[in-house]
């Protein structure tokens, strides 16, 4: 589940954000109204490495293994599930 805070409060309580991001996962970080940034946490970090990797090394959706698409659905479970 994806948290947005506005830049002050990212900036001034970063020790929390910290911790915060373990929890939610993906924190986006909002100026004036739009997001300037994301603070993820090492675990969707992982994931998206993966999936990047994954992602260079497939020239056709078409040759996309079980295992690809398992993990996106996991992925994708994951950033839904409100835990």
């Amino acid at each position: 589940m994806t948290v947005e805070v506005p830049a002050t409060t990212f900036a001034r309580n970063f020790p929390k954000m910290k911790e915060d991001v373990r929890e939610h996962g993906i924190i986006a970080v909002r100026s004036h109204k739009r997001t300037v940034g994301a603070f993820i946490s090492p675990a969707v970090l992982e994931e998206l490495e993966t999936l990047r990797r994954r992602q260079r090394e497939l020239t056709r959706i078409e040759e996309a293994d079980d295992a690809f698409f398992e993990a996106l659905d996991d992925a994708v479970a994951s950033y839904d599930d409100p835990a």
